[in-house]
């Protein structure tokens, strides 16, 4: 059995990976033979992911908040609280620029 035990360390999103103010909370990382990880990621009010790809794929579960899924050249997608994305892997995904009203 392992125990992590919870702390306050909060990293910063890498500038090259998002547009705007994101903070990342490890939840959970691999430990051989797993390539399971598991973060806690918050988006302030405008930030985005640049267009990147998932080897494996990615699984995302919205806590708080609306937000924008897209796969590149698809459809924009809105994400709610309780909403669960999958990106098959290799697809370049994205989240995009905040709905403007008109």
């Amino acid at each position: 059995m392992q125990i992590t035990r919870n702390t306050l360390e909060t990293a910063v999103g890498p500038s090259e990976s998002f547009t705007g103010a994101v903070y990342i909370d490890t939840v959970a990382t691999p430990s051989e033979p797993s390539r399971l990880s598991a973060s806690s990621v918050h988006f302030t009010p405008g930030a985005r992911t640049a267009w990147h790809t998932h080897p494996n794929g990615q699984a995302i579960y919205v806590t708080e908040g609306l937000g924008l899924a897209q796969c590149r050249g698809g459809e924009i997608e809105v994400i709610r609280p309780g909403d669960r994305v999958f990106f098959e892997p290799a697809r370049i995904t994205g989240t995009v620029p905040p709905l403007t009203a008109s």
